[in-house]
């Protein structure tokens, strides 16, 4: 995928910006790291008894695989809908 636009082409195509719009959207399930601003992060384990009674009230703790910081974040889940 092209990162920069090139002058010599004209305007970018409509599946070109819509790409771009792509790049931009955030995944819920891959926080930004505060400290390096990366989305390379996972769920960290549950290590200590404020981590179990901050997941009650949805807020996980995750760790950056970029730089290993480990930062605490509220994680939306949604639930199942029932019939």
């Amino acid at each position: 995928m092209k990162m920069a636009h090139d002058p010599e082409k004209g305007a970018p195509e409509d599946d070109e910006l819509v790409e771009e719009v792509e790049e931009l959207v955030i995944d819920p399930d891959h926080p930004p790291c505060p400290r390096c601003g990366w989305h390379n992060t996972r769920l960290s384990h549950t290590k200590t008894m404020v981590d179990t009674v901050l997941k009650a009230f949805s807020v996980r703790a995750f760790r950056c695989r970029s730089c290993g910081n480990r930062f605490r974040t509220v994680r939306r889940v949604k639930k199942a809908r029932t019939a």
